[in-house]
């Protein structure tokens, strides 16, 4: 199964060298801001202008990076659980994930999650969401690390889209220095137009 992707990657890498995998389309951009917005509010973030002791919310968006895990050999001894994940994910845990005894996203996704890893590496929330948040960025919450200052801020990553961008999976993570901080695995899917979170769970803690 490995083989079969890194092949198909490799593929498509090369097909699409020559185009400019820069840009979003209009259609995936609306959907990114929706799901941030739903995220905000569904999952309850203080991030808001409007709220008492509000957070920080980066204004760009990371890219998740899609990984094939190295296959174990028969022979090889049982490897220890890798450490939290930062930002990437495996295609073996997106494809075999069920909500509600139904497999989230299925075989016919896999080439299309693989593709994503194409886009670019970060992505400015639109302007309206911007004018309504504590928006910050993450060099500026790395300085105020640096300097011993406090700092408390969530970083989401763009979402993953099924073939038909009726589901998504994106993570979350809260830094607020030292012993504090967290991150969280979301799965949304567009019900009647908008976007619902459906699952979500934490993925590390500190």
């Amino acid at each position: 199964m490995k083989r079969i992707f890194i092949i198909v990657f490799i593929c498509l890498l090369f097909a699409n060298c020559k185009k400019n995998n820069s840009e979003f389309e209009d259609s995936e951009l609306k959907d990114i801001n929706q799901i941030v917005k739903t995220v905000i509010l569904e999952d309850s973030l203080n991030v808001l202008k409007s709220k008492i002791e509000s957070k920080m919310f980066c204004e760009n968006l990371i890219k998740l990076d899609i990984y094939i895990p190295e296959k174990r050999k028969a022979n090889e001894p049982i490897p220890l659980p890798p450490p939290p994940s930062f930002n990437d994910v495996s295609i073996e845990n997106l494809l075999y994930y069920k909500i509600e005894n139904q497999t989230f996203f299925t075989s016919k996704d896999s080439i299309f999650l693989l593709e994503q890893n194409l886009k670019p590496n970060k992505l400015k929330i639109e302007n309206e969401i911007i004018e309504k948040i504590n928006a910050t960025s993450k060099n500026i919450e790395l300085q105020k690390k640096k300097i011993g200052k406090s700092y408390n801020y969530y970083e989401m990553t763009i979402p993953i889209f099924s073939k038909d961008k009726q589901k998504a999976y994106l993570e979350l993570n809260h830094y607020c220095g030292g012993l504090c901080g967290s991150g969280k695995s979301i799965y949304l899917k567009k019900i009647n137009g908008k976007w619902k979170i459906v699952e979500k769970w934490r993925t590390w803690i500190s």
